[in-house]
């Protein structure tokens, strides 16, 4: 009986385990970074999130320095999370490798991108928007 015990709890845990991961994995607002444990979790489940941190630490150089902290940021954004990021840059890439052969330039390309994107992803046009707008250092 003890060894069977043991081994329904063994399984439990692993269950439990697996079933918690992917369910916090990238679910934290894209107003905050995850602690360096979590992000390098997230990147060993799927390594784009370096690229999602990568563009998250870009977005600090065109904002003023509380632009994240900001109350009104953080309702009008507080539920964009790394995983939509991450999502959204998945399917920019192939949205620019479907369309590619259509364009010979990529400025061309890119804005072309941009606008069926955008269409897609509307609060990650307005943040990205709001980032870019004038009056941030």
């Amino acid at each position: 009986m003890g060894m069977k015990k043991a081994l329904v709890i063994f399984f439990l845990f692993v269950a439990c385990n697996r079933n918690y991961q992917p369910k916090d994995v990238g679910s934290l607002s894209i107003l905050e970074y995850p602690d360096n444990k979590d992000l390098n979790n997230w990147i060993q489940i799927d390594s784009q999130y370096s690229k999602v941190y990568q563009v998250r630490r870009y977005f600090e150089n065109f904002v003023k320095e509380d632009f994240f902290e900001e109350e009104e940021n953080k309702i009008e954004f507080g539920e964009l999370k790394w995983s939509d990021m991450l999502e959204y840059q998945k399917k920019y890439a192939e949205l620019l490798n479907k369309y590619q052969k259509n364009y010979n330039d990529s400025k061309e390309l890119t804005r072309f991108v941009d606008s069926v994107i955008m269409l897609e992803y509307p609060i990650i046009d307005d943040f990205v928007t709001k980032i870019f707008k004038f009056g941030y250092d």
